[in-house]
Formats: structure tokens, C-alpha cells, sequence
């Protein structure tokens, strides 16, 4: 309770190697002092932007771990997501509600995003057919790039993708004339 109070109300200073052991052998000496913020008083303050806010996704990956970590990426940046594992499942979720944009993986057993992504493109323009679609893959050479964008993927990223899924959603749901 001492630690959290400090923290609303002003500076702490922390010490190492006080006490009953100060002074010995493997015990380190020291201490920092910690500037902190003050506590909020009800002024202006700074709002994290959220990226993705109203953006629906759909997010395709066999991968439960993948899809668990790309899918928490998107909804911290205000993203809602459906994250699914198959293709007939991503095909049976773009089918009820279409999504902004489609996020696949390109290696899924039984069909992969190659088969999806065709279904997809098949689809009337207002069941979601010409959503904008990236493929992302562990596979991450120029070939298997040109050959998903020849498909109908209008983007491709390499996995991990951590690092650029957030802007390149944001740049596929919103078309330069945004």
C-alpha cells in the first residue's frame, strides 16, 4: 500500500542494502531515487491513439499461439477481431459479417490461404469479394510474395510480423482517398 501511495502522490526513493544484511558479502549497496508524475488532478492529458479503432478483422492462422499474438496486437490498437483456424470457418465469418480486412496465414492444413483466398475473390462485392486481404507467411521469400499476389492477397509480410501488422492494417482498411 506504501509502494502504490508514494506512487500517486509524489517522488520515492528506493534503497538497496539496507537492514539486517547491509555490509555483507553478496549484498549489494545503493540507492535510486525515482522521479515520478504527479498525481492526475483533473487537467488535460495526453490519449493513446487507438490505430484500429472501429476496424473489423478477420484472421486466419492454424497457429493458436500466432493467432493469440497477432490477434491481441490488433485489438490493443481498437481492432475487433475474429480470429479463426480453418478456411471454412474464415469463409462461414466473412459470409455473415464481412470484415474490413482479411489477415491469412498462407499455410493452413486441409485448404490453405491460397484456396481461401480465391473463394474470397469469387465473392460478390458486397459479400466481402473484394475486401482487402494480406497474406502473411513463415515463408518469407520473394517467389511465394509474387506468387500471393498473383492469387488476389493485395499485401504480403513475412512472419514475425509483430513488428508491421498494425500499420499495414491500418493502411489496407483505409484506402488513400481516406
Amino acid at each position: 500500500m506504501k509502494r502504490r501511495e508514494a506512487f500517486r502522490s509524489g517522488p520515492v526513493d528506493a534503497r538497496v542494502g539496507i537492514g539486517p544484511f547491509a555490509g555483507r558479502p553478496g549484498h549489494a549497496r545503493g540507492a535510486v531515487a525515482l522521479p515520478l508524475l504527479p498525481r492526475y488532478t483533473g487537467g488535460p492529458t495526453m490519449v493513446r491513439s487507438r490505430t484500429l479503432e472501429g476496424i473489423t478483422v478477420l484472421l486466419v492462422d492454424d497457429d493458436p499461439e500466432e493467432l493469440a499474438v497477432v490477434g491481441t496486437l490488433l485489438r490493443s490498437e481498437g481492432a475487433d477481431v475474429t480470429a479463426v483456424a480453418r478456411v471454412e470457418d474464415a469463409l462461414r465469418a466473412l459470409l455473415s459479417a464481412p470484415p474490413r480486412v482479411l489477415v491469412s496465414d498462407l499455410v493452413i492444413p486441409g485448404h490453405d490461404g491460397f484456396t481461401l483466398i480465391r473463394r474470397v475473390r469469387r465473392l460478390e462485392k458486397r459479400e466481402g469479394g473484394d475486401l482487402p486481404a494480406l497474406a502473411i507467411s513463415g515463408f518469407g521469400n520473394a517467389e511465394q510474395r509474387r506468387y500471393a499476389l498473383a492469387e488476389g492477397f493485395d499485401e504480403y509480410l513475412p512472419k514475425p510480423v509483430h513488428e508491421r501488422i498494425v500499420a499495414t492494417v491500418a493502411r489496407m482498411a483505409c484506402p488513400p482517398r481516406c
